[in-house]
């Protein structure tokens, strides 16, 4: 929403700088109000529903209780599973690799998009609300 309002408006004549300048400052001021209502919807975001498309359609082949790591430690049958698992998926997908943290999925990568959304998730907190 934006909201202009004019008190006490007079003509008073200007130079072509002082014009230049004043036009300036209201763009300014009209963009810097735009940008906040884009961070506002970025942070209103809900990543969860597709950090969990993004987990079905890469993750389950191997961490479900009925995949091939069946009875292995990390599974994601559960959105509490997902959740309780998200600095590890993140990790997983999005930090460098060391000798203790393996890209996942194995054998390749998600695609940058993918990764932002985990990243994004991970960022407001890793919660099936964030």
């Amino acid at each position: 929403m934006i909201k202009i309002s004019v008190m006490n408006f007079r003509w008073i004549p200007m130079k072509a700088t002082q014009k230049f300048f004043t036009l300036t400052g209201i763009l300014a001021i009209f963009t810097i109000s735009s940008c906040k209502k884009e961070n506002n919807q970025a942070a209103s975001a809900n990543y969860f529903p597709k950090v969990r498309a993004i987990i079905s359609n890469n993750c389950l082949t191997c961490h479900s209780s009925s995949g091939s790591w069946a009875g292995r430690p990390t599974k994601f049958d559960s959105d509490s599973d997902i959740t309780s698992n998200y600095i590890a998926i993140k990790r997983a997908v999005a930090d460098p690799v060391t000798i203790t943290n393996k890209r996942m999925p194995q054998g390749g990568t998600l695609s940058a998009s993918d990764i932002e959304i985990i990243v994004q998730w991970f960022n407001k907190g890793g919660k099936v609300t964030d």
